[in-house]
């Protein structure tokens, strides 16, 4: 069972991984990558990567793109991969250590959808590190590493994450229109409570899901005399609506997939900004 001290396999080529995001910097991206093995005399033996960045992307999807980059360039590194038992990926990632083996075993099985039936996040990223894990010639675990705390390869990678999202040369990993929002208040997945009810929104950003066919809606509440009134949520929908565009709507009653049930109809946004 994982402890969450990050300690090396002495057998296996180790890889501590991290992603980084900042938001404030109109959310430049980047990965690290420290190789940790043994040499013949037994010897701890460390190589870092970290590539120039990205323009934007989120954490979790670092998070994904640190494991998949990582395994290219173990093999491009160690042409004789045989000499090590296993690789044994560390990350500091709840989202990709409980999900990696869901991804490798499971979702592929379902189309890509989890066990509610809605597409899963991230899935073009998901397929890659798939892909990447079957290409490479030994067997590849994941283990969950306690963040920054005292593993001195996860700080190492910590650091590479940051000096590579410090060069956001290339593209945005994903595409999302977006427009600044009103409300001073972060996003935060979940926050509105999804009941059946009608809800006054403006719509601050928008990415067309393609395996699932939908709209995924980045909004915020705009009306006073609702409780989650400035509070800024997702929510999907099968038709394309504008950003900087305010509507009332009716949502669904599933808090785990909520989507936009009916359009009702649009609102001035002159009526609402505060």
């Amino acid at each position: 069972m994982a402890t969450g001290l990050g300690i090396p396999d002495e057998y296996a080529l180790n890889i501590y991984t991290d992603g980084s995001s900042y938001p404030n910097n109109q959310r430049a991206a980047g990965i690290g990558v420290r190789f940790v093995w043994m040499n013949e005399s037994g010897d701890e033996e460390t190589e870092d990567h970290a590539p120039v960045g990205w323009q934007k992307a989120t954490v979790d999807e670092m998070e994904i793109e640190a494991c998949t980059v990582a395994l290219k360039e173990a093999r491009r590194l160690f042409k004789d991969m045989s000499r090590f038992r296993r690789v044994l990926i560390f990350s500091d990632s709840m989202y990709v250590t409980g999900n990696f083996v869901k991804a490798m075993n499971v979702w592929p099985n379902r189309a890509w959808r989890g066990a509610n039936g809605v597409p899963v996040e991230n899935i073009e990223l998901w397929k890659r590190l798939k892909k990447e894990v079957k290409a490479c010639p030994i067997r590849v675990n994941v283990e969950w590493v306690r963040g920054h705390k005292s593993n001195i390869h996860n700080r190492a990678a910590d650091r590479l994450a940051k000096e590579s999202a410090s060069m956001p040369f290339n593209r945005p990993l994903s595409i999302s229109e977006t427009t600044r929002k009103w409300t001073d208040r972060r996003t935060k997945r979940g926050c509105v409570p999804i009941a059946g009810q009608e809800i006054k929104i403006r719509i601050i950003s928008r990415e067309y899901k393609k395996h699932a066919k939908v709209y995924e809606y980045r909004y915020e509440v705009i009306d006073p005399a609702d409780k989650s009134y400035r509070d800024v949520d997702f929510v999907r929908y099968s038709q394309g609506l504008s950003r900087n565009k305010c509507f009332l709507v009716r949502l669904n009653s599933d808090q785990n997939n909520p989507c936009i049930a009916e359009l009702i109809e649009e609102l001035d946004p002159k009526d609402y900004k505060y």
